[in-house]
Order: C-alpha cells, then structure tokens, then sequence
C-alpha cells in the first residue's frame, strides 16, 4: 500500500463533515488572550491539530511570567481551539494570514510546532511588522525536499518521515494520533510526554485528533521555501529551537535557520514542547533574545 493509499485508506474511517462555508472574522472571530499592558509586543502560536487537547493559553502558560518582566504577551487561540470557533480543517495558509493581521504595527512572533510553520509563512506575508522569529520545532519538514544540501544528510532523510512512519504504521486514525504522540519524546520524569499523556488521560480524543491530523492542510514544500527566502532577504532576526533529545530534530531545525538566514538554538528538554517543560531555559533565552535585537 502506497502512502497516498494508506491516507485515504485512513480518512474512510473518519466521519464526513461539511465544509463550513461563508467565515467571516466577524462570524468566526479569533479570541486572544493578553497577558502584560506594556512592552514589547510577543504574538504567540500554539501547535496541535483540531481534536486534540490545548490552545494558546494552555500551551504558553509558562511563558505568563514574561509578562511581569515588562512583555506584552498576545496569545491567540487558533480556530477550534477554546473560545475561537472552528473555520474547517486546519490550515497553515489559511492561518498565517490572520496571524500577518494581528502582528499589528510590530510584533516579535514565537510559532511552536503546526502554529511555527505559521509563523513562518504569517512573517513572510508582512515582513515589516515582524521584530523577531522564534520557531519551537515548526512543523516545517515539507521544505527539506527542497534543500539539497540538506538532503544529503540521514537525519534529514528521517525527519522527511515523521509523519508517514507513524502512517504507514497505523490501522486506524486514532492509532495514528497514539503512534504520532509517541515520537515527541519522553516527559521530564521518563514517561510519556505531555501529547501523548493527554492521549492517554482522555482516550475517547483520539479517533478525532487523527482524523485532525489526517486532513490538516499544510503549505506546500514550495511555498514554504518562498516564505523563508523572503524572510532572509528581509534579514529578520530568526531563532530555530529544538530540544536536543532527536537527531532528526535537530537536523531538521538547523537546516530551516541556515534557509532563513536564522540561528540554531538547542535548548535542552526531552521533548517537543520545549516551552512547556524546558520553561526557565526558554523564558531566559526569549528575554535575552528581544532585549538584544
């Protein structure tokens, strides 16, 4: 069975829901909490899929002290996370250009996972309005195969199969969703990491996080590379983060800060959400960083 068999084989078993149509942000508006009255502007984008557990709150909560060091901290909900309605599938594109509108006049913009490829795209629709990049592992691994320098390199030919190992492997949407869960490394303790506990505390989430997971539309490994070229030639300061605990990781991270003119940075945690359980260490590294630029 092909990849593009095993999808669609997958996709038979979710349940066939209607596109919404007419969205309009007054009819599907985004909810942003804001953490800090004053200070340098900080737009913050979570990751995960619809069908999963989370949001922007959730996710940056330990970031809320930044806001006491003098930040204004904007966190947005994605559509079908918390108070902001559902506008369809998932969709990077479709997400990066109410992102580029809440940059405002200036932001310095933090995208982790699915919400930092985003990001990337969002920066490159309004590159003046963006202070600083920082990605937390993005869900950028389309753009390797347009790197060919990259390409060359084994971690890079194993980060090309994130998403399709776990695929290939899976007989139904929410084994995708448990088997996906279990690569984002382990918890600060050696258990499961924050994902994949979720998954294992609320199991009845899993068929609709793999269904989320499976129709997620993503940009095109073209697209993402014009995004990044633009972002380059802009010279905005960008910071591509991993967490050192995934060679295929860490490969694919410093590969998207050499396309973006950006900076690795490997701050060390045992999984993908680095803000959450690497807190102190990224908080120290995002002050230093803006204070900086």
């Amino acid at each position: 069975m092909t990849l593009d068999e095993k999808k669609e084989f997958l996709l038979q078993q979710c349940d066939k829901r209607q596109n919404l149509t007419e969205i309009t942000p007054e009819t599907h508006p985004i909810h942003i909490t804001e953490w800090g009255n004053s200070g340098p502007t900080v737009l913050m984008i979570h990751g995960g899929v619809q069908g999963g557990l989370g949001g922007g709150p959730i996710n940056f909560i330990n970031q809320r002290e930044l806001a006491d060091k003098g930040y204004k901290l904007r966190v947005p909900n994605r559509p079908g996370f918390g108070e902001s309605p559902s506008r369809g599938v998932d969709s990077q594109t479709a997400d990066a250009v109410w992102i580029a509108e809440e940059l405002g006049k200036g932001s310095h913009l933090v995208g982790h996972s699915f919400g930092g490829a985003e990001a990337l795209l969002a920066a490159a629709i309004r590159p003046e309005a963006v202070q600083s990049l920082v990605l937390i592992e993005p869900a950028l691994q389309p753009i390797l195969a347009t790197d060919e320098e990259g390409l060359k390199l084994p971690e890079i030919q194993e980060a090309l199969q994130v998403v399709s190992a776990p695929l290939m492997a899976a007989e139904s949407p929410a084994d995708f969703a448990k088997i996906f869960s279990e690569c984002m490394g382990e918890a600060v303790d050696g258990g499961l990491n924050p994902s994949a506990a979720a998954l294992e505390s609320h199991p009845e989430s899993a068929p609709d996080l793999g269904c989320a997971l499976l129709s997620a539309v993503l940009g095109t490994p073209q697209e993402m590379r014009a995004a990044a070229d633009i972002v380059k030639a802009k010279g905005i300061p960008v910071y591509v983060i991993s967490g050192g605990y995934s060679a295929s990781q860490d490969a694919c991270c410093k590969a998207i800060a050499r396309l973006t003119g950006g900076k690795h940075v490997i701050i060390p945690c045992p999984n993908h959400f680095i803000q959450q359980d690497s807190a102190k260490l990224f908080n120290e590294f995002l002050d230093k960083e803006i204070q900086n630029i």
